[in-house]
């Protein structure tokens, strides 16, 4: 199972502004004020493409092996750290018996980048159509998690900004200002990570501006039950 949050994501109307972060304001850390991040810049798509399908197995994987969100918390860590000794007990067994090891690939280089299941890939599409990601966070089964859901902050010119909100609600993701920057948020990482494979197979509409304004296809939104946090 794939934890899903108690949300309904909204895109609004009109959409809300993004400042775009002028170069002396970017250093290896990124923009934001945040800590322990670094700045991707513009990703290669091929990049991007390895890490969206890698980041694809891996949910499969855990929708397999993971029966709560606390067992799905510490198979996504291991994932992510490639590391079956951090799992104990009958859930390192299960681990190791469905192929831990060939998922992570084994590799000194981890196929997401450092970077966490779920939001890893809607970070690399992102920066490969020209927004600057800020940071991420797939959201954690533990008091320790600043968002509660999956997010991605990032920043894009406004005509960027037209082009991804279409794509955005198809996805069934939402979009938000926080902190000075741009929010997309779903209710699980199977809905972020839905969004970056639809964003890297549309990536052609990002190059160049449109000449003329874009209007976001139509979709039924439930009630909204609780407002996303980020702390």
């Amino acid at each position: 199972m794939i934890p899903t949050a108690d949300i309904s994501p909204t895109v609004p109307s009109p959409t809300p502004a993004s400042f775009y972060p002028e170069s002396d304001e970017i250093t290896e850390e990124g923009f934001g004020g945040f800590r322990g991040t670094w700045f991707i810049g513009r990703a290669f798509v091929e990049d991007a493409n390895v890490i969206v399908h890698a980041e694809g197995e891996m949910l499969d994987w855990l929708d397999r092996l993971a029966s709560s969100a606390e067992e799905f918390e510490s198979l996504a860590v291991a994932l992510e750290c490639a590391d079956a000794s951090l799992l104990s007990g009958s859930l390192h067994q299960r681990a190791v018996q469905s192929e831990f090891d060939q998922i992570t690939r084994d590799e000194e280089f981890h196929p997401l980048a450092g970077l966490e299941i779920g939001v890893a890939g809607l970070t690399y599409a992102l920066s490969v159509v020209g927004c600057l990601t800020a940071a991420s966070c797939r959201s954690h089964a533990t008091d320790h998690s600043w968002a509660d859901c999956p997010v991605v902050l990032f920043a894009a010119r406004a005509w960027r900004i037209e082009l991804l909100v279409p794509l955005i609600t198809l996805e069934g993701c939402g979009l938000q200002e926080a902190r000075g920057m741009l929010v997309v948020y779903g209710q699980s990482v199977r809905d972020t990570h839905r969004l970056a494979c639809r964003i890297l197979a549309e990536r052609a509409r990002f190059r160049r501006k449109p000449d003329h304004g874009i209007s976001s296809p139509r979709r039924p939104q439930g009630r909204r039950r609780s407002q996303l946090r980020l702390m």
